[in-house]
């Protein structure tokens, strides 16, 4: 008989990444071609991928296209790789495709999938079960060795990118955006992130030949430009009224979202994303706000140093423009990183600048990548000299009590609100220690719009 589903999959944790496509190759071979049941749009990137492919696929939705999204990794469940119109995928669903997978592997010769690998297969087996008509997939990790490189993508995205796993992806950022850029797929639409770093152009410029169908976007423009006009100068910015030099990563993320839909003439979904998805998409754990314990939480999963620094830099715009207000307490934990003190630069200017007297250092529970020692990014922290009280607290339950009452003694009418930034996997800890009865709503990404007349205008 065979092993049961879940123990199975989370045996899988133990094998690392797979620099091969050979094993998902033949799987999905083996499962009938699954991916080749629906038209994929393929997401890459280093920071916002994710945030990006919420927007994506809840445009879709919202324009009555049943849409099926795959990221990765998870906070809370493994469901939430998994979603379709928005919502994670049941957990029966999720166990008969496990199943599946398990006999397929069980053919010989045998097949040892990834954890990774094998929520990829779920995805794909689900969305053909449910009769996904377009799909919006993540990468996990790089791109061209990524499992999601199989996909029949008819469009390819590409976001920031940052310095990130570089003992597998490459030292530096050109070489990393080789690695991400080798989704393109030839004849296809291509989106990229427009870059600073002269390097990184070349070389994402290099591996997407097609440049007649390859478009760079910035986010201080209305439109994409092809590569083939990039030599050209190119000054008028936005006709949008609220742009003044600054946006948020979610504008941005709104901004090349639709612009991909009108690259690839999804008309409803352009319609759908310039209008409905900015208020009705909600991405768990990137600039989320929440009330706990009646005080205010701001969860963010920096986990690289771009995605730090633009995180840092949008708390304080915001409270400069009265949007939000400077956090008073931060709790902090990451990941191994290249560069650690590069990395955590940007909080500590944050921390100076909002005079935050009070940081908890944690160890968030480990993932896929090993987690920094509290006392280690503690002593880092100390050495780039802030005047705030640094404690480490290896618990990360213990570390939000211990934070969130800083924060009631700081002021008991109105808690000062609290950071919580870093690690994805500390996110998720949070989350799951916040609202352990409503993980359900904390996972769902589309608030559904109501008509005038209450009734929900997608269904």
């Amino acid at each position: 008989m065979a092993e049961d589903a879940w123990a199975w999959l989370d045996s899988l944790k133990s094998f690392g990444y797979n620099p091969s496509l050979d094993n998902t190759a033949t799987l999905l071979a083996r499962l009938d071609m699954p991916q080749h049941s629906f038209p994929s749009i393929h997401v890459a990137g280093s920071n916002g991928k994710g945030t990006c492919c919420a927007i994506l696929a809840n445009s879709l939705t919202l324009s009555g296209t049943c849409t099926g999204l795959f990221t990765s990794p998870h906070l809370i469940s493994v469901n939430e790789r998994v979603r379709v119109d928005g919502s994670p995928i049941s957990d029966i669903l999720f166990e008969s495709c496990l199943k599946q997978i398990q006999v397929a592997c069980d053919i010989e010769p045998t097949v040892s999938p990834t954890f990774y690998e094998t929520t990829f297969l779920v995805a794909m087996l689900a969305f053909r079960e449910l009769g996904v008509q377009r799909a919006v997939i993540e990468t996990g990790l790089g791109g061209r060795w990524d499992a999601t490189r199989l996909v029949d993508a008819d469009c390819c995205i590409l976001t920031e990118i940052s310095l990130e796993h570089t003992d597998i992806l490459g030292e530096n950022l050109a070489e990393i955006a080789e690695e991400k850029a080798a989704i393109v797929r030839q004849g296809r639409p291509f989106l990229a992130t427009w870059p600073y770093d002269n390097s990184v152009r070349k070389v994402i410029e290099r591996t997407v030949r097609d440049h007649d169908n390859a478009w760079w976007w910035r986010g201080d423009r209305r439109r994409g430009f092809k590569f083939s006009h990039a030599v050209k100068p190119f000054r008028p910015l936005s006709d949008k009224t609220w742009y003044d030099g600054w946006m948020t990563y979610q504008q941005e993320a709104y901004l090349l979202a639709s612009s991909a839909l009108h690259i690839m003439g999804e008309w409803k979904a352009e319609e759908a994303c310039d209008q409905l998805a900015p208020t009705h998409t909600n991405w768990p754990g990137r600039m989320q706000w929440l009330d706990y314990k009646g005080t205010p939480m701001l969860l963010d999963c920096a986990h690289n140093p771009s995605g730090m620094a633009r995180t840092c830099e949008q708390i304080r715009f915001q409270k400069t423009r009265d949007m939000s207000p400077m956090p008073g307490v931060v709790v902090v934990g990451a990941t191994k990183q290249k560069d650690l003190h590069n990395f955590l630069q940007p909080l500590v200017e944050l921390i100076v600048e909002g005079v935050i007297r009070h940081v908890f250092v944690t160890q968030p529970p480990e993932g896929r990548k090993e987690v920094v020692d509290c006392h280690e990014l503690a002593n880092e922290l100390r050495a780039q000299g802030t005047d705030a009280e640094i404690k480490a607290i290896e618990s990360v339950e213990e570390a939000l009590d211990a934070a969130l009452a800083i924060s009631v003694e700081l002021d008991e009418e109105l808690p000062q609100p609290v950071l919580c930034i870093g690690s994805i996997y500390l996110v998720g800890a949070i989350l799951q220690q916040v609202d352990e009865e409503g993980l359900v709503e904390l996972q769902s990404i589309l608030i559904t719009p109501k008509g005038e007349d209450g009734v929900d205008p997608v269904a």
